[in-house]
């Protein structure tokens, strides 16, 4: 493990759960992590409460982000395909391709 990936509690995935295709990435995801994943929906009520720097865009359900929790409690925001860059200290060996696809997926929504 690399001393950024010891720094990860959780990866958060919002998304739209209307939306098949957006939903797949946060039951496949897990497997593609080494840490645990908590997949949340934009339309949650709160989740800007729970979430205060949760980018807007996001919360407006119009494109799914991964959420890098740290340690310390703070989250680093990635959105669409960018959510690579945020996984890359936490994927397991050889599943960079599958988590780039689910990302892909995710992003092309509807």
């Amino acid at each position: 493990m690399t001393v950024v990936a010891a720094r990860v509690r959780e990866i958060v995935v919002v998304h739209d759960v209307s939306c098949p295709r957006c939903s797949r990435i946060a039951h496949e995801l897990p497997g593609c992590v080494t840490v645990p994943v908590r997949p949340r929906s934009c339309s949650e009520p709160r989740l800007a409460e729970i979430y205060p720097n949760l980018p807007t865009a996001v919360a407006r359900c119009a494109r799914p982000a991964i959420g890098v929790v740290r340690i310390d409690g703070s989250v680093r925001w990635w959105q669409g395909l960018a959510g690579a860059v945020g996984l890359l200290p936490v994927l397991r060996p050889g599943a960079g391709a599958r988590a780039v696809g689910l990302l892909r997926e995710a992003a092309r929504g509807r």
